[in-house]
């Protein structure tokens, strides 16, 4: 399979009153088209950064992006997570899912309002439409929230801890939910998460950083048969084994910190 996103031996320092930090150091890695990637690390090692990156908002010291072989521009369509929904409580779920479109200006096109309804019935909020964000759970806000970034067909899918402000059940369910209209999509998406066991559920493969300067350590891939859905694949006899060789690798980072 092609590359569909290379990131070329990216640098990255910035300026403060002490002087110039190096926040990242030669970091290489690329994602296929389709694939589920996530990004672990220490706490502070330039995660969210290099998602920054991959979005246009930064610019490396050194190095290059490339998706799709071009290089990414403001005009690139990118899609970003938050850690939290950033629903309008004020608009309703059909609105706040079509903002996108409004300031696309192709809240008029029949093809995109097309795709917006055929969203919302496929993932099962259409009945919901005209309610209030805060007369939704919190999976059903992370759904509509996951529908407005997928009406502008972004060419990727960037997720900040999308999840780390949900309570632990409601976590492992929404992550079902985010990772099931994510392959029926086949949308290609990096995840960066703190959370190990998230990160093994619901990817193929996963990139472990070092401390700042971040640097790659190593890139694990996950293989657990047919296992589909991320709670499921938590059951698997490998899980735990995945775990421990990515908890190693942070934990020895920790210890040369120390």
């Amino acid at each position: 399979m092609e590359d569909y996103l290379q990131l070329k031996h990216i640098s990255l320092s910035y300026h403060t009153k002490e002087g110039e930090v190096l926040a990242l150091s030669d970091i290489d890695f690329s994602v296929q088209k389709n694939e589920f990637v996530s990004i672990v690390g220490p706490s502070g090692c330039g995660k969210t950064t290099i998602l920054s990156l991959i979005a246009g908002l930064l610019k490396p010291t050194s190095g290059e992006v490339l998706l799709d072989g071009e290089k990414i521009t403001k005009d690139t369509s990118i899609g970003y997570m938050f850690q939290r929904d950033n629903l309008f409580p004020w608009r309703t779920i059909y609105k706040n899912v079509t903002i996108g479109l409004e300031i696309k200006k192709k809240k008029k096109d029949k093809e995109s309002l097309e795709r917006v309804d055929e969203l919302l019935k496929k993932y099962g909020l259409y009945d919901f439409k005209n309610s209030y964000p805060n007369q939704m759970s919190g999976g059903m806000r992370q759904r509509a929230a996951l529908i407005r970034t997928l009406c502008l067909k972004p060419k990727i899918l960037l997720l900040d801890e999308p999840f780390s402000a949900l309570d632990y059940q409601t976590k492992l369910s929404v992550c079902d939910d985010v990772h099931s209209i994510i392959t029926k999509e086949n949308q290609t998406a990096i995840l960066v998460t703190h959370d190990i066991s998230e990160a093994i559920s619901m990817s193929n493969r996963i990139i472990v950083l070092s401390k700042r300067p971040a640097t790659v350590k190593c890139i694990q891939t996950i293989e657990l048969g047919d296992i589909q859905t991320p709670l499921k694949r938590r059951e698997s006899p490998k899980f735990s084994k995945y775990f421990d060789l990515i908890w190693k690798e942070l934990s020895n980072e920790k210890e040369e910190t120390s």
